[in-house]
């Protein structure tokens, strides 16, 4: 006659050389290594910030004709006279404009994409950039003027840009793409809390 077993027993766990069979522990999944992307989450402080308009990005392109027309026209002509010519050298020539041209196309919506801002309680950040990320933080305190412009394309798609300038060294940074109402709505909190910590010195 056998014994039931003690549930309170503890058995050791078997080792490898007992000739008790090993279970194998289940495989760890593999997790990809993190990597710097272009895309906004991955840009530098871009978690945090608020991002301007897609408009901007129509407004470039309608901006940037003129220069792309310009850049064009060398092109096409390089490549004639290359072939009145037959010298290769000068269609080689025309690959800067056409680069020019491309990187404009490609990059414009990545570019607007990763300008962004955050109002704080102490001070306004401003982030642009994606090859050549820069993040600046203004504080309210040090803000001397604040210009709301717009041109004839910003007009058409009603966005805004916000111009700050500041004190002791009358350094400026813009906000471009901002819809009119934000924009008012910086100039307003930019204004006001730069006028009470004033009066607070």
């Amino acid at each position: 006659m056998t014994s039931a077993p003690d549930p309170h027993e503890q058995h050791a766990a078997p080792r490898p050389g007992d000739g008790a069979p090993i279970e194998a522990t289940p495989a760890q999944p593999h997790v990809p290594a993190r990597r710097f992307a272009d895309a906004p989450p991955g840009l530098l402080g871009a978690e945090r910030l608020r991002p301007v308009s897609l408009k901007l990005i129509p407004a470039r392109y309608l901006g940037g004709i003129a220069g792309n027309v310009f850049w064009l026209v060398l092109v096409i002509a390089a490549i004639v006279g290359t072939v009145l010519t037959g010298w290769w050298w000068i269609a080689a020539c025309g690959l800067l404009p056409l680069a020019l041209i491309a990187q404009s196309l490609l990059l414009t919506p990545r570019r607007v994409r990763a300008i962004g801002y955050l109002d704080g309680e102490e001070d306004l950040t401003i982030a642009s950039g994606i090859m050549f990320r820069s993040v600046h933080s203004i504080p309210y305190g040090r803000v001397q003027s604040v210009k709301i412009g717009e041109g004839p394309i910003e007009r058409r798609y009603g966005l805004a840009t916000l111009t700050i300038t500041t004190a002791a060294g009358g350094g400026t940074e813009t906000l471009p793409g901002l819809p009119k109402a934000e924009a008012e709505r910086l100039r307003s909190l930019l204004t006001d809390r730069g006028i009470e910590l004033m009066a607070a010195l």
